[in-house]
């Protein structure tokens, strides 16, 4: 009967593997459902900077000649740390092998459970906001993602080695098709440390986390943005340009002189993202 449903409602589908589910009293069957979705491109983008406590982000609408950074703050890293934390108790006051086992087991789930719905509502915001500026996203290439070089400590190894990257990639690029938006991708090496007027390239720009300042032309900007405009830069060999102390992005392919702004800190949450808490930061363009 479900396989009959699925066939008569979901045209143009075909179904996959399916398992059952078994929750108690209740039996489920899960039908794995594959549909062909026509994918264009479209003229506005979406670039994207994922790190480990906030996605930053820059919106370029060419029918409005308006771009707009802003960021997604999340808690991703606090969680992954509290339970480190906790499993590194377990480790050391549990003497019960088996006690031990089931208990660092629990917490493991619960933890993959909670960095997957953090995860997953990031991404959804992220899809609705370009479906409302229909915007295709454009993201780093992670593929050959890797620690580079030597960490101060333990602990940020740990952080950076365990955050999700891979799954943010694979949810982005499932959710963007589903609503029928490219993804495009775009080599990030070393985006975060090139000032994007003048292309210099040095560790030393990036002063702390909040500050950048390139060394040769003295451009400085807030470090979380850097590496999104070198990102337009590099997909659309384009250029970043200051003139009377505001940042206009040249595009080549579009022909146009955009003025880019930064979104207010205070931004309202997404009330459509279901369950838990809410992730904050909607989209709000300021004027140009």
């Amino acid at each position: 009967m479900e396989y009959g449903f699925a066939r008569r409602e979901l045209k143009d589908a075909k179904l996959g593997n399916s398992k059952i589910l078994v929750n108690g009293e209740d039996i489920y069957l899960l039908l794995t459902v594959r549909r062909n979705v026509e994918v264009r491109e479209h003229r506005n983008k979406l670039f994207i900077d994922i790190n480990e406590d906030s996605v930053d982000c820059l919106l370029i609408d060419y029918n409005k000649k308006k771009a707009t950074l802003f960021s997604i703050k999340h808690d991703i890293r606090r969680i992954r740390t509290n339970y480190r934390r906790i499993r590194k108790s377990i480790q050391e006051k549990v003497e019960n092998p088996i006690i031990r086992d089931k208990l660092l087991a629990k917490y493991g789930r619960r933890e993959r459970k909670r960095v997957e719905d953090r995860v997953k509502k990031i991404i959804t915001l992220l899809a609705e906001i370009a479906r409302e500026y229909d915007a295709d996203l454009v993201r780093e290439n992670l593929r050959d993602l890797k620690l580079n070089g030597k960490r101060k400590s333990k602990q940020l190894n740990y952080r950076l080695s365990t955050f999700p990257y891979r799954k943010f990639i694979a949810f982005i690029d499932y959710k963007f098709w589903e609503r029928k938006l490219s993804v495009l991708e775009v080599d990030a090496r070393k985006s975060s440390i090139t000032c994007p007027v003048c292309g210099y390239i040095d560790k030393r720009n990036r002063i702390d986390k909040e500050t950048f300042k390139c060394r040769k032309c003295g451009f400085t900007f807030n470090a979380q943005y850097v590496a999104c405009l070198n990102l337009f830069s590099r997909l659309d060999d384009g250029m970043v340009a200051i003139r009377d102390g505001r940042i206009y992005l040249v595009s080549c392919k579009a022909g146009l002189v955009v003025p880019a702004n930064v979104a207010p800190d205070e931004v309202p949450s997404l009330d459509e993202v279901p369950r838990g808490k809410p992730v904050p930061n909607r989209l709000v363009t300021s004027g140009t």
